[in-house]
């Protein structure tokens, strides 16, 4: 009671890493919204962010944070495994 509480997402549990990147896509983003980049993310498990974390715009150049989204019963290695080939991936469609 004296010091509060503290508190952690769900998402969160397990390794607790969360590995991203921050990578310019453009194209996807020539809307300036990070609507089309979420759409083709997300089957790829990929979550897209804004720069500056979560619920932050994306920047005006196109760049974006990526990571994976599967955090739970997961090991680090493949974290880091699912991020290179979602982005070689995505890499890929943006510019095709």
């Amino acid at each position: 009671e004296q010091y509060g509480y503290v508190t952690s997402c769900p998402s969160n549990l397990g390794t607790g890493m969360r590995a991203s990147v921050h990578v310019k896509i453009p194209n996807l983003t020539a809307d300036g919204t990070d609507a089309k980049a979420k759409e083709v993310c997300k089957p790829l498990g990929l979550s897209v962010r804004g720069t500056g974390g979560e619920h932050t715009p994306i920047g005006a150049d196109g760049t974006v944070d990526i990571s994976p989204s599967a955090r739970l019963f997961i090991k680090e290695k493949e974290i880091i495994g699912k991020l290179y080939e979602g982005i070689e991936k995505l890499m890929a469609i943006e510019n095709a």
